[in-house]
């Protein structure tokens, strides 16, 4: 699974790829949900090429060997500095029984070492769970991991996540699909404010942003303009972010 993020210059446009949570289904009815734990880690400025070596040459191959099959790293290049964010998916929360990967490849003594080296290179680590809204999101099949993304958080207003629902089945996702604007929406979950809802998209260069808002460019100014006017009241924009994905310590 990768986790594709958005760029948004303001509430109208953070609201293109917005999602909405609990669409009236049976549990039976609904498919697995794509979830992943999220890690946000402040590397410390003096320490980020011996913490990108260690994730490098013995994260990851420690990561492989026990079982995990795939994660993005991403680092932030407009947002707080020296932070990387760590995205890996998993079926069920059972996953988190027991040992994890790093210690059944290198064994409890190894892994706490390894555990060890990596905590002195960093100021902070912070995670939390995130659910993909797959039937609010505009998602390309088969497309290749983005080089950068652009994510905006969005924070619902309580009492109003139906309203937003309703305006994104209705009004936003069909103008992307229209459009063939790729966004995926995601729900933050434990850990994070589940009024947090995080758009995602990618961008191929920087000059990107100098583009007119996805929603700009599959509505119009206008039809933008009407739109945002639906909106006020029912969130807050909390952030926009730019993050590089990082090949070699992604797989």
């Amino acid at each position: 699974m990768r986790v594709r993020f958005a760029f948004q210059r303001s509430a109208l446009a953070a609201i293109v790829v917005f999602p909405t949570v609990c669409w009236a289904q049976s549990a039976a009815a609904q498919p697995a949900p794509n979830r992943s734990r999220v890690q946000q880690i402040q590397v410390k400025p003096d320490m980020v090429n011996e913490w990108m070596d260690l994730q490098r040459h013995e994260v990851v191959p420690a990561l492989k060997k026990g079982g995990t099959t795939t994660r993005t790293v991403y680092q932030t290049n407009i947002g707080a500095g020296f932070e990387f964010l760590i995205v890996t998916p998993f079926a069920k929360f059972a996953e988190f029984d027991g040992d994890n990967a790093q210690v059944k490849a290198l064994g409890q003594t190894a892994a706490a070492r390894l555990a060890e080296k990596l905590r002195k290179c960093t100021d902070g680590n912070s995670n939390w769970i995130i659910t993909e809204l797959t039937s609010l999101s505009n998602i390309i099949p088969n497309s290749p991991p983005p080089e950068k993304i652009v994510s905006t958080r969005l924070r619902i207003a309580p009492g109003r996540m139906q309203d937003f629902q309703n305006l994104v089945k209705t009004d936003i996702l069909p103008a992307f699909q229209k459009a063939k604007i790729q966004n995926t929406l995601s729900l933050r979950g434990m850990g994070a404010n589940p009024n947090d809802v995080v758009a995602t998209s990618p961008i191929s260069k920087y000059a990107d942003l100098d583009l007119p808002s996805p929603l700009e460019r599959a509505l119009d100014a206008e039809g933008a303009a009407k739109l945002q006017l639906k909106t006020v009241g029912m969130l807050t924009v909390i952030e926009t972010i730019v993050r590089t994905r990082v090949p070699d310590l992604s797989f």
